[in-house]
């Protein structure tokens, strides 16, 4: 009997416990109820990737404007004096008859594109906040033209041919690709420096020898920290040295379609020979100064470079531009001079004003380190150990199309044939034309600490 009784009182226990168990239970928890919740979204979106676009801003919308006229713009171009010049004393004959001598720049235009697609579904789901918090076409629009204006700033600081990056070796079938020279320029650090992509979407490639041909594309997958390779959505088969491209389809490529920048300008035949139809050997007057193997950064490096300028032509630059190793190159040289006095001796500061005031747009009112008042301004996308010395006047933008989606049927969004979906393209088409390429300066070789960091 007792044995029964205890069974009983154990039972009821039991079931006591799990009363008061489902008494402190919640009904319903953020699990049980989650799919009813709302989400509330940021109505602003927030841009992760990089917006400063120096050299494009000032090669852009600071250099001097001209329409384009016809096929290609023809500049005369004064290449040589009359030497006639003579004393001839009482009696003298007079010096032989001379002439000036005239050589034609002929510029032609280059263009940039950028496109966007939409399927029907997406278009009518985000045409209002209670479908999404960004409406899909205006959004993918705005952020296509601040994505042309990053794939530009490293236009403007090319020759125009496109190059990102020559391989590095022979490869067969795979999907890790070697890189070297980035921008075409010789080295090996961060080669993949102007290659982007995720496995979610990325540049388009082509690899293209010295002799044209097209080994292979595919879609950048992804970028070595390293730096050096980038990897593949498709594997390739390629040579040493041939050339990596933008593509716009397997048969079509950006190679020597660029807008020609200030690698091509600012030059003395190392990257470009032939200037705009302009032979740099037959008329040296269009070098530019250019002083290499410079090793050690010092003063009086970049004061051979100014004062040859003004022994050639007489004239001067107006600022600097480098990467930004080449700038902390120069603010080392600078420190030695930085002096603490007074009040500034209880609370020393190891920065300098460009780190308050970093450079965004050349001639804008900013703070900037500066060489004899020359201010020196710093970019992502410039060759690395090098500093170039700019002389705007000489520089102009020959502009056949300043910027704008075609709208040429009077539709900005067009139809993609026997498909629901719908596209926009953006275009620009101008070229950039030096026209006293020795009225600027170019040090290169410079020795710098190189830090292993891309453009997002």
């Amino acid at each position: 009997m007792l044995h029964r009784s205890q069974g009983m009182l154990a039972a009821l226990a039991a079931l006591v416990a799990s009363s008061l168990e489902r008494q402190h239970m919640p009904g319903a928890d953020p699990t049980s109820w989650g799919p009813n919740l709302k989400e509330t979204y940021d109505t602003a979106f927030r841009n992760q990737l990089s917006e400063d676009h120096i050299v494009e801003s000032f090669m852009r919308s600071d250099t001097k404007s001209e329409k384009w006229e016809g096929k290609e713009r023809v500049i005369p171009n004064k290449i040589g004096r009359n030497h006639s010049s003579a004393s001839i004393g009482v009696g003298g004959r007079l010096p032989q008859a001379g002439r000036q001598q005239w050589k034609e720049y002929r510029v032609g235009a280059r263009d940039t594109y950028t496109r966007v697609g939409f399927e029907r579904y997406v278009m009518e789901q985000t045409k209002n906040k209670k479908g999404a918090f960004a409406e899909v076409v205006a959004t993918e629009m705005e952020l296509a033209y601040e994505d042309l204006l990053f794939h530009r700033n490293r236009v403007m600081w090319g020759t125009g041919s496109g190059v990102l990056a020559l391989v590095n070796g022979a490869h067969v079938a795979t999907t890790t690709l070697e890189l070297k020279a980035p921008g075409n320029i010789t080295g090996t650090i961060l080669a993949n420096r102007y290659l982007h992509g995720t496995t979610d979407g990325g540049m388009f490639i082509a690899i293209v020898t010295s002799g044209g041909v097209i080994e292979g594309t595919a879609f950048v997958e992804g970028a070595n920290a390293d730096g050096t390779d980038v990897t593949l959505g498709t594997a390739v088969t390629c040579s040493d040295n041939s050339r990596v491209v933008v593509a716009t389809a397997p048969d079509r490529h950006s190679l020597d379609k660029e807008p020609e920048g200030l690698l091509a300008g600012i030059d003395d035949s190392t990257f470009v020979a032939t200037y705009h139809d302009m032979s740099r050997t037959t008329y040296p007057s269009i070098k530019s100064t250019v002083i290499t193997g410079v090793g050690s950064f010092s003063f009086d490096a970049i004061q051979q470079g100014i004062d040859a300028q003004m022994i050639r032509t007489g004239k001067t630059i107006d600022f600097f531009l480098c990467e930004f190793a080449v700038r902390r190159a120069y603010l080392q040289l600078l420190e030695q001079d930085r002096r603490y006095t007074g009040a500034d001796l209880m609370s020393p500061d190891g920065g300098t004003k460009v780190v308050k005031n970093p450079a965004k747009k050349i001639g804008a009112n900013r703070k900037a380190i500066t060489f004899g008042d020359l201010p020196m301004f710093e970019d992502r996308d410039a060759p690395f150990a090098m500093l170039f010395g700019v002389n705007k006047e000489s520089w102009t933008r020959f502009v056949l199309a300043e910027g704008e989606w075609d709208d040429t049927d009077g539709k900005v969004m067009k139809w993609v044939q026997e498909f629901d979906q719908w596209t926009a393209f953006y275009r620009m088409m101008d070229n950039f034309h030096c026209q006293y390429p020795n009225r600027n300066i170019r040090w290169e070789g410079i020795d710098v600490d190189q830090i292993l960091v891309r453009a997002a």
